[in-house]
């Protein structure tokens, strides 16, 4: 059974990334970033970039993570707000421990793409 079917499919994805989206939208250190931003759209993306990672189907449509993230000002600490509120909704969701680390994981090793490899970010 992959992750995706264990989390509940579509479905439970769908679940846990409306109430992420609603946190990381309203959070009082990141929620900036999502100002003017189109919440379903950032919904829609997330699900399948989670589903794509998670075993289920294989079908992003956005733009590549380094491109959709160059202009914005994310910092490692605004990474590490966004992985914190990720294992909070998983946990939540009351997602299996060993899927959620896999979860955080794969999230983690982004870093790069979403911050750029020029950025100079602190430790």
């Amino acid at each position: 059974m992959t992750d995706y079917e264990r989390i509940g499919g579509a479905e439970g994805l769908i679940a846990i990334f409306e109430d992420f989206v609603e946190l990381i939208f309203s959070d009082f250190i990141i929620g900036f970033l999502f100002e003017g931003k189109d919440r379903r759209r950032i919904l829609a993306k997330e699900v399948e970039l989670a589903a794509m990672h998670l075993g289920g189907p294989r079908n992003y449509t956005g733009r590549p993570l380094d491109a959709v993230h160059k202009k914005l000002p994310i910092n490692r600490g605004h990474f590490r707000r966004r992985m914190a509120l990720l294992r909070k909704v998983l946990v939540a969701h009351q997602v299996d421990a060993d899927v959620i680390e896999r979860w955080i994981g794969h999230n983690e090793a982004l870093v790069d793409q979403i911050l750029g490899r020029d950025v100079d970010c602190v430790e």
